[in-house]
């Protein structure tokens, strides 16, 4: 039935538009349920979760800033899992680098609060930190896997980025 507000073709085109849509969100199913990432998230939190000792590997000025976080706020779903370790137990390697063991429920408050960081109300800083830091844990975290009792490695999470070599730089 045509209405008497548009024609025939107006119908057509609109349900055209409309076919198109849902298409759109039959491709695009898996990023629709999770458009944010959360699943990768829950599962990056559990693997932190198991792991006995990790290691950061960062500025100082960074390991800081979380460890503000967590102390400065008030108490709220990650406050109580964050557990730095004591200032003798936290390697001075110079410049201002440090390498710090974490447990794993403190990487997973950290990354937990990374999230956090990222949310609407976050300053842009702290977005960017936040992400920045985020990626760095998911990554150490891909190739962890229950240890079943092996003495694998401890996952190292490395916030130390430079520049490239000019002559990788000057490639397209």
């Amino acid at each position: 039935m045509v209405s008497r507000f548009f024609s025939a073709g107006d119908h057509r085109a609109g349900r055209t538009h409309i076919l198109g849509i849902l298409d759109w969100f039959r491709r695009n199913d898996e990023q629709m349920v999770d458009p944010l990432g959360w699943g990768d998230h829950r599962l990056n939190m559990v693997k932190a979760a198991g792991i006995g000792v990790a290691t950061l590997r960062c500025h100082k000025d960074t390991w800081a800033y979380f460890v503000e976080k967590f102390t400065s706020t008030p108490r709220g779903r990650n406050d109580s899992t964050f557990r730095p370790p004591a200032a003798e137990d936290i390697t001075d390697e110079g410049a201002g680098m440090i390498t710090v063991p974490i447990s794993g429920s403190t990487l997973a408050a950290v990354l937990d609060k990374c999230r956090e960081l990222q949310g609407p109300v976050g300053s842009d800083l702290d977005k960017a930190i936040g992400r920045r830091v985020e990626a760095a844990i998911s990554q150490a975290l891909r190739h962890v896997v229950p240890s079943g009792g092996d003495r694998s490695a401890a996952p190292a999470i490395v916030l130390d980025d430079r520049t490239a070599p000019a002559e990788a730089a000057a490639r397209p």
